[in-house]
């Protein structure tokens, strides 16, 4: 699976999702852990992980990336089976308070650990390369935006995925989310 292809399916799928409506509207609301922006496509489109914590908000039940209409109040909607064919997406329990959200396409993997912190808050760490040439193994992501290659202006694949975040000690860094080659 192409990068290309990757990058098209992102950029138009997300308006052709033929998921119900009804099955939208049956899921209970969850909350935003990362809003993920893009430089290409349909500019009223994102991405996001979403996260639902149990009753007592002391395990982390689920977490879900997904498409992010804004132009219709933030409506969420599935990925859909044309993205689905072109990427994976995994959902793995580390424990009960965190759940790593993995997506893997043309040959690259890149993870996303969601945390259930212990005062309640949510978080999404990754591993990062800096900026400044430095790697930050667990890194608090506060944002994050999938830069296209681009070949005469038009995407072509996927550049990297550039996050702002904060390590253990409160440091803030600009730098890219490290893939594993799979």
């Amino acid at each position: 699976m192409s990068w290309t292809a990757f990058i098209l399916a992102l950029a138009g799928a997300a308006a052709t999702s033929t998921t119900s409506v009804k099955a939208e509207a049956t899921v209970k609301p969850g909350v935003e852990v990362l809003r993920v922006k893009r430089d290409f496509g349909k500019p009223h489109f994102d991405l996001a992980i979403d996260a639902w914590l149990d009753a007592d908000a002391t395990r982390l039940d689920e977490a879900r990336l997904w498409w992010v209409n804004t132009a219709e109040q933030d409506r969420r909607k599935p990925l859909g089976p044309m993205v689905e064919r072109m990427v994976k997406l995994r959902y793995r329990r580390g424990s009960s308070r965190s759940l790593t959200v993995t997506v893997t396409g043309d040959g690259k993997e890149f993870a996303f650990v969601v945390e259930l912190g212990e005062a309640g808050q949510l978080h999404a760490f990754v591993a990062v390369d800096t900026d400044d040439g430095r790697h930050v193994a667990r890194c608090r992501t506060t944002s994050a935006r999938l830069i296209a290659h681009r070949v005469l202006g038009l995407p072509v694949g996927l550049a990297r995925v550039s996050v702002t975040c904060k390590d253990e000690q409160g440091a803030v860094h600009k730098g890219t989310v490290r893939h594993r080659e799979v």
